[in-house]
């Protein structure tokens, strides 16, 4: 039976020996071999492979992710018909997923620092899964409230402690890039979630994204990351023990970089929270398009933000070659370039000028994935790795995702909707300033390139 996947630290954390000067023992642990029985090599896969292999199982994880996420939203009718929901209730399918979500994200950070990252990504994924596909057995409010509860929880530890995985092992010229391929599948996940609850409904839908999951758990467990992979705390030498848990955020808050990161990623969430909650409507009410041509916008605009976020993180790559605040200076220019188009997409009206702001929105709008991900882990040591991801995610669902789309709905209320949409564009302004503001601690605060 072929063993499992073997990855190094393959990290500036812990640089790799020169293969040249490697002994055998050494470079066993540097490829995947596929064994007929004791000495008897039959394949060996490189290290790149290797490489994209735990990179793509990773992204799959988080297309499942969104997808759960996502996929009881097209449900509303079916869950009215078959339990009886009322709007409250449907209303709460998210609000419940969330409540548990968030905090759990900062625990599951706080625990990938201690115990193996793989180990706690597989059971987020086998909680989740499983919780997922029990749904379609479920016989009542109460039930599926309770399992989307646990779906929430379970899916807290897929970014946070991936994040912090691929910063473990993708060098660290790479790992905005690496970031931004994990961050496809909020995109293509989401949208199909969306696609899966749409065309097949309750109950199948969630049997088709719970019971893959149980899968990916398997092979992420199987996953062979290097020998600190059991203790984060022991992953080079003299490395310092983690912190306590309040101790170790009161540490992690006290960085100034990391302090001004975070509340750009705030701002940045509201901004991309509030545009992305009502801009249907927005085309639709304000703009007078029609339903064929507000969904032809959306669909343009998911290309060309799937462009943005590939783009962020090859820009904030290169960039950090020529100066260390080179990934903050990327989610600047991304997030500041959006503001001129953001005004655009406000007063401009139906038409192609319209069009092409609304695309080239969502392209910059979306640079930060990668670039804001990469710099975190560079601002931290590597025994907060893990927290320090945690409390980014929490910090922008709660602070800025989940405010965004009641704050911009009851100004349109008072208002219109198209003064509404001043605010996340505001928002955009003070992330921007944010992250020019984290230039100067870079150098004081930042393990870069560690």
């Amino acid at each position: 039976m072929p063993r499992p996947w073997k990855l190094p630290r393959y990290t500036s954390r812990s640089p790799v020996n020169d293969v040249s000067t490697m002994s055998p023992e050494d470079f066993s642990g540097l490829v995947w071999v596929s064994a007929c029985g004791p000495g008897t090599v039959r394949t060996v896969r490189t290290k790149t492979s290797a490489l994209w292999y735990v990179l793509g199982l990773l992204a799959l994880a988080n297309f499942l992710h969104y997808a759960n996420r996502n996929v009881v939203v097209t449900m509303y009718d079916d869950m009215r018909s078959l339990f009886a929901f009322d709007n409250g209730e449907l209303g709460l399918l998210t609000t419940i997923f969330m409540v548990t979500h968030a905090p759990a994200t900062v625990f599951f950070g706080w625990l990938s620092d201690r115990v193996s990252r793989r180990k706690v990504l597989a059971a987020g994924l086998l909680v989740w899964s499983a919780a997922a596909a029990l749904t379609a057995l479920a016989d009542g409010v109460l039930s599926i409230l309770v399992l989307r509860a646990v779906v929430g929880l379970g899916t807290a530890a897929c970014v946070p402690v991936a994040n912090a995985l691929i910063c473990d092992f993708v060098p660290a010229d790479r790992k905005a890039r690496a970031v931004a391929i994990f961050n496809l599948g909020l995109f293509f996940g989401g949208a199909a979630g969306t696609f899966i609850g749409t065309k097949i409904g309750f109950p199948p839908a969630f049997l088709v994204l719970g019971l893959p999951g149980l899968a990916v758990a398997v092979l992420v467990f199987r996953l062979r990351l290097g020998e600190g992979d059991v203790d984060r705390s022991l992953t080079g030498s003299g490395a310092a023990p983690p912190r306590k848990g309040i101790e170790a955020i009161r540490f992690l808050l006290s960085l100034p970089t990391y302090r001004w990161t975070l509340l750009g990623a705030v701002f940045m969430a509201f901004s991309a929270g509030g545009y992305l909650a009502w801009f249907f409507d927005f085309l639709e009410g304000s703009k007078g398009a029609d339903e064929n041509e507000a969904l032809f916008v959306l669909g343009v605009s998911l290309v060309t933000g799937l462009g943005g976020v590939l783009a962020g993180g090859w820009v904030a790559d290169s960039l950090l070659t020529r100066m260390p605040h080179g990934r903050q200076a990327t989610a600047a220019i991304g997030i500041a370039a959006s503001v001129p188009l953001a005004l655009g997409v406000i007063y401009l009206p139906l038409g192609a000028s319209f069009y092409g702001a609304s695309w080239l929105l969502m392209f910059t709008i979306n640079w930060y994935h990668g670039p804001l991900v990469a710099s975190v882990d560079d601002l931290v040591p590597s025994e907060e790795a893990g927290l320090a991801q945690g409390l980014y995610i929490a910090a922008m669902h709660l602070c800025g995702t989940a405010p965004a789309s009641f704050l911009v709905g009851r100004i349109a209320q008072e208002y219109d909707l198209q003064t509404a949409l001043l605010l996340p564009t505001l928002t955009m302004v003070l992330a921007s300033l944010c992250f020019v503001a984290s230039f100067a601690g870079v150098k004081r605060s930042a393990v870069v390139q560690r």
